[in-house]
């Protein structure tokens, strides 16, 4: 039952995820971006828990409830703050330099403080517990890594014409 009932929720609250930023962003092209990142960050946190030789129980199986929202907040913001700094004369490339210049250390600091309060889990006397804190804790940061990394070359791969009527005037 747990199985089934997590093959409903995850996919279902990645559609909710997907058209809430599609509600925001107004986008395509920029949604896709950040489901990636949250994609990669699920499959790989829950390939390294397998990997490892941990049994999927109840509280493993949740990892990709809780890694899937914590995994686009990154690049939710950095998209937010490119939507806010882009014109058409400013450029991408110089734009995405102002936000990563902007938001790398709060990002990296959110990221790790986020990851040091799942990994604190690690301390309880419950086993699927502690391995639960420690791969979400895993999750945040593969998540921060891809984000920092994968979003901003992203965005350079967006063609100009894709971002036309995008960003504040």
């Amino acid at each position: 039952e747990m199985f089934i009932q997590m093959a409903i929720s995850a996919p279902l609250a990645m559609v909710v995820i997907f058209i809430l930023m599609l509600l925001f962003f107004r986008k395509l092209i920029l949604v896709i971006s950040p489901m990636i990142v949250a994609m990669v960050a699920v499959i790989s946190t829950m390939g390294l828990l397998i990997g490892f030789g941990h049994p999927v129980h109840i509280m493993s199986s949740m990892i990709p409830i809780f890694l899937m929202p914590i995994a686009v907040v990154d690049s939710v913001h950095l998209l937010s703050e490119f939507f806010d700094l882009y014109t058409r004369q400013k450029g991408r490339k110089n734009t995405i330099l102002e936000v990563m210049d902007n938001l790398f250390v709060p990002m990296l600091y959110t990221s790790l403080t986020s990851a040091a309060g799942f990994a604190s889990l690690a301390l309880t006397p419950i086993p699927p517990v502690q391995v639960f804190g420690i791969f979400v804790a895993t999750g945040i940061m593969i998540a921060w890594l891809c984000t920092v990394t994968f979003v901003p070359a992203y965005i350079m791969m967006i063609s100009e014409k894709s971002l036309e009527n995008f960003g504040h005037k």
